[in-house]
């Protein structure tokens, strides 16, 4: 008898060890991403989705001037985050030019190479590399346009609820005469509800 609770005892222990563990999923739906009234992985997403398409389908790309002239991009160096928490703007701004590269609608220059270029092209030209394989200097490109942006945000508080909403806004400014060429906005708003044992 004591032979087979110990067995029993022993049984339950190792299968709560085993519900303990660490379970790892790699494939999750955005809407798992989103776990309380802050931003989220599904933010991000639906930002970068949305502002891409909107960029896509506005007036200004479809202009023969646009498709004639094919101008030269920069992505502004962050959204401007004007929320009570951290956002990573740099990855919003980053997903929404790598979806306008490769579905051909812009082409950017690297605001961000410009000093790992000017080392290079030193480095090159300071006699150690043969001259018919160095990068010519006087070949950088101007961006004729810049994308830049804010995101900002409203958050109400209770005891039990947290109401966040978000507006993100980007705007293409040609750098020339600093018109603003196109713009729109996206809103996100979240309720979160706590119960009352929380």
């Amino acid at each position: 008898m004591k032979i087979r609770f110990n067995l029993v005892l022993l049984i339950i222990i190792i299968s709560l060890l085993a519900a303990c563990g660490t379970t790892i999923r790699h494939e999750i739906r955005d809407e798992e991403t989103v776990t309380g009234s802050d931003w989220s992985a599904k933010d991000l997403k639906d930002v970068s989705e949305y502002m891409a398409a909107s960029i896509r389908q506005s007036a200004f790309v479809a202009s023969p001037q646009y498709k004639a002239e094919r101008p030269r991009w920069m992505l502004a160096k962050d959204l401007k985050n004007e929320t009570d928490e951290h956002v990573n703007t740099r990855t919003i701004m980053e997903k929404i030019r790598t979806r306008l590269i490769n579905d051909g609608t812009a082409v950017f220059v690297d605001d961000q190479a410009i000093e790992d270029i000017l080392n290079q092209l030193k480095l090159q030209h300071s006699g150690l590399y043969d001259n018919k394989t160095v990068a010519q200097v006087g070949k950088l490109v101007g961006a004729k346009l810049i994308l830049r942006g804010t995101i900002s945000s409203i958050r109400k508080k209770s005891d039990r609820k947290d109401i966040i909403y978000y507006n993100i806004t980007l705007q293409l400014v040609n750098i020339a005469t600093a018109e603003i060429i196109w713009t729109d906005e996206k809103e996100i708003q979240r309720l979160t509800s706590k119960s009352m044992f929380r």
